[in-house]
Parts: C-alpha cells; structure tokens; sequence
C-alpha cells in the first residue's frame, strides 16, 4: 500500500504572489473540468479566501460539492486543504502548496499527501495531476488554460 505523498514542481515565470492568487482565486480558469462531477453542468470552482474556507464545485442546477477545507492560508507563501474529492469523505487527504521566489519568478511545490490506511486506496486515483497542474502553471505564467 503507497503512502507516500504525491509531488509535483513547476518553475514558473510569474511571482509567488500571483501564482497564489491564481491558484486560490481563479480556480474555475484551470481547473479541468473533466475532473468534477459533472463537467456540462459546471459553472465554477471556489476556495474561500481563508483558514475554514471551503473548497468546492458549483452547477447550473445549484448543487455544490465540497472538496474540503482550507486548512492553511499564507499568501504569495503557502496553501494547504483537506481534499475528500474522488475519495471517502470521513477520509481526507490534505493538499499542500507552497510558492517560493526563484529566479525571478517562483517554484511551486504541490504535496497531495496525508494517505493513511483509510483512504490508500484511493491513492491511485491521483496520477493526473499533471493534467490539471499544467492547465495552472500555463495560466499563471500569462498562457490560457487549454
């Protein structure tokens, strides 16, 4: 059974400032819709903008579907959020996100990490995160997100 977290790096041209705010505040931009519930119906992706805040998907119908709580909230720093999406809800992992300058833009590190014995199984679930942290990056450096 993989416990191990999840990681991925991204260097990125723009400043931790802005990755942060793309990452929290324009989620529905590059967040791949093939990803939600129901990507016909999709009409946005929210992160309420502090510790507590929710994080979930909205559609047409008003359905919401809760992917978690904002656990840590540092700014143009350091992100982090319980995630039930795609798995158990008793059961969540947590995503950690953390933006450090770097050469004149920043490094993004992504920790999609917390797995126990609770919620291993879903772990594998997880291996395209590449598909929708692309998508991020590309917006974030400037890009539409394809």
């Amino acid at each position: 059974m993989e416990l191990d977290p999840i990681v991925h790096e991204y260097v990125l041209r723009c400043g931790p400032e802005r990755a942060f705010e793309v990452y929290t505040g324009d989620l529905a931009a590059w967040w791949h819709p093939s990803y939600t519930m129901n990507a016909e119906t999709l009409t946005g992706v929210t992160m309420e903008p502090q510790v507590g805040g929710r994080v979930f998907e909205s559609h047409r119908d008003g359905e919401e579907y809760d992917w978690g709580r904002v656990t840590v909230w540092e700014p143009g720093h350091r992100l982090a959020y319980t995630s039930t999406l795609a798995q158990p809800s008793g059961h969540p992992s947590e995503i950690t996100v953390e933006f450090t300058p770097h050469d004149g833009g920043c490094r993004m590190r992504f920790q999609h990490g917390g797995w126990n014995a609770d919620n291993a199984a879903e772990r594998s679930k997880f291996t395209e995160w590449p598909n929708i942290l692309d998508r991020f990056a590309a917006l974030a450096d400037g890009a539409p997100a394809t």
